[in-house]
């Protein structure tokens, strides 16, 4: 009897462990899923590592372009602006040439295209203003005789299509500082005002 309890016991267990073992060895079918699973879960992982490494590589490619451009598009803009600066600046000071060509000739012809026919010449005297048409300069310098004449730039402040001028010039012995304001009209800068102070 005790012999039969026994070998009872031992099947129920056996018969427990069954189920476990097959759990344990998979059939064919769960063997090639378990496969197939493995096999693309690795495909996967390239394809995923592949995307990432393309995706890194054609980000930095697009951005070294893009920066680049950037770049080149910044230089080509800069250049472009200080040409359109020269180019203005140069527009701006050929009134003042004419002025110290005319004082230079001894010719107020020539400054006569610098000013605007409404231009004014103004200064202080004897703390008293000054002010007189701008013919009175033009009568001045064919008054006189031909001089030495130079000056030097010191201020050229523009804002859109007015600008202010400060110089220091020289007719002969005479130095002074010249203020001009000028417009830009069509594609010509006149100078409307020139104020002027006696250098000692």
């Amino acid at each position: 009897m005790l012999v039969k309890i026994t070998i009872l016991k031992k099947t129920r267990r056996f018969m427990k462990n069954i189920p476990e073992q097959k759990n344990i060895l998979p059939s064919s079918a769960d063997s090639n899923a378990v496969g197939l699973r493995q096999v693309i879960g690795k495909t996967s992982k390239k394809i995923f590592s592949t995307i990432s490494a393309l995706t890194i590589i054609s980000v930095l490619t697009i951005g070294g372009l893009l920066i680049s451009c950037q770049d080149k598009n910044n230089q080509n803009n800069k250049t472009e602006v200080m040409q359109n600066n020269q180019e203005q600046k140069e527009g701006i000071l050929k009134p003042i040439e004419l002025y110290i060509e005319a004082g230079r000739k001894g010719d107020g012809n020539i400054a006569k295209p610098a000013f605007a026919s409404t231009a004014t010449m103004s200064w202080s005297e004897d703390g008293a203003l000054k002010s007189v048409p701008i013919q009175a300069l033009f009568d001045g310098f064919s008054a006189a005789e031909p001089m030495t004449a130079n000056y030097k730039l010191t201020t050229l402040d523009v804002e859109g299509d007015a600008a202010i001028v400060r110089i220091e010039s020289q007719f002969g012995s005479d130095k002074y500082a010249d203020m001009f304001t000028l417009v830009k009209d069509g594609s010509d800068w006149k100078i409307i005002s020139k104020i002027y102070q006696t250098i000692k």
